[in-house]
């Protein structure tokens, strides 16, 4: 048993003082010599609440250990949020009644988040830099608000870009959560069209720092690689910060026509390949079910670790129940004094009716 106070201990000492104040005051008159016998209980009681009382504050309380049952999966999102994300060939495109690859990606993560309702969640986004935007978190909340905050990136700013360009941070990234909690499942999930805007930028860095994909395949035990897009492609609209439908097209620089963005699903199944991991092409229609990349025959991923929470537990109930049981003690004893003044009065009050109604 040890005190943690409720409100901290200047709080509690304070509350200490006023009450010992009030009783010392109140003593003067409930403990005086010629004081009712009853005063006196009525003094001890008031003493006995206001104790309880401060012993409630000062928090009697014991340390507690607990196991809990905690996910061992942990989730990683690569996603793709480039310009040509925004090509319009999902679904038959806006005129269709579909939209843009990134309506897929948004309706394929909320899939991913829902399979994994437990698991921990980390983003990377990709653009024209890799960014790690949500570090490993349980809060799915945070998770949500970032499928629905999903935009393209802004055209002006775009400079290129493709999957190996995220290729160093997601090593970085896995490889620090082997080494931390070598007993977790990984899953990787890269949503993306595979399409390469960075003349081999990405590409040359990656090897310059001796990295490929096949290289994260020991630490990757299960995902999907998701790619978007039509083989007939799409149009993008120009992007500023703020949605507008009516944007004007992006232009091929070589025709002044609108660009038509193709995904690259050889570069697609070629990562899904180095990964180990299920390859799929999504383009709104006639698609598979989330199933066929959310369920994950991994061992691992089907079972739950267990960690130990310790917290305290306080032990004021006990305490409440007394307090309760002496202010209603208070509260009948104050009923009995009201009566007994009352009956005290009653006489006097009769006799002095009486007076005034006889014969002058």
């Amino acid at each position: 048993m040890r005190l943690v106070p409720l409100f901290g201990w200047p709080l509690t000492l304070v509350a200490a003082l006023v009450v010992a104040v009030a009783l010392a005051v109140s003593a003067r008159w409930l403990l005086r010599r010629d004081a009712d016998p009853g005063a006196r209980a009525t003094w001890w009681r008031r003493a006995a609440l206001g104790g309880v009382v401060l012993a409630v504050m000062a928090g009697p309380s014991l340390p507690v250990t607990e196991a809990v049952s905690v996910s061992n999966v942990e989730v990683y999102l690569v996603v793709d949020r480039t310009g040509s994300m925004a090509a319009e060939d999902w679904a038959g495109g806006p005129d269709a009644g579909g939209g843009t690859r990134l309506d897929g990606v948004r309706a394929d993560l909320a899939a991913i988040r829902d399979a994994y309702p437990d698991a921990r969640f980390s983003i990377i986004a990709l653009d024209s830099t890799a960014a790690r935007e949500l570090p490993l978190t349980s809060d799915v909340d945070a998770v949500s608000s970032w499928i629905g905050s999903l935009q393209q990136e802004v055209t002006d700013r775009s400079k290129g870009s493709s999957l190996e360009r995220a290729l160093p941070l997601l090593a970085q990234v896995l490889g620090g959560a082997a080494e931390a909690s070598s007993e977790n499942a990984r899953l990787v999930y890269i949503l993306s069209d595979g399409e390469a805007t960075d003349d081999g930028a990405g590409a040359d860095a990656a090897a310059a720092a001796g990295i490929g994909w096949q290289q994260l395949a020991g630490v990757v035990d299960g995902g999907a690689v998701l790619g978007y897009g039509t083989e007939a492609g799409g149009s993008m609209r120009a992007f500023n910060g703020s949605a507008d439908p009516d944007a004007d097209y992006i232009t091929d620089p070589d025709t002044g026509e609108p660009a038509v963005s193709v995904p690259d699903t050889a570069e697609l199944q070629a990562v899904a390949e180095a990964l180990g991991v299920t390859y799929l092409q999504r383009t709104g229609t006639d698609d598979e079910p989330a199933t066929a990349f959310t369920d994950q025959d991994v061992e691992q991923v089907l079972s739950d670790g267990r960690e130990h929470k310790r917290y305290t537990r306080y032990m004021v109930w006990p305490l409440g129940l007394l307090a309760a049981a002496l202010v209603t003690w208070e509260g009948v004893a104050l009923i009995r004094a009201d009566r007994a003044v009352r009956e005290l009065t009653r006489p006097a009050v009769d006799g002095a009716g009486a007076q005034a109604g006889g014969p002058r």
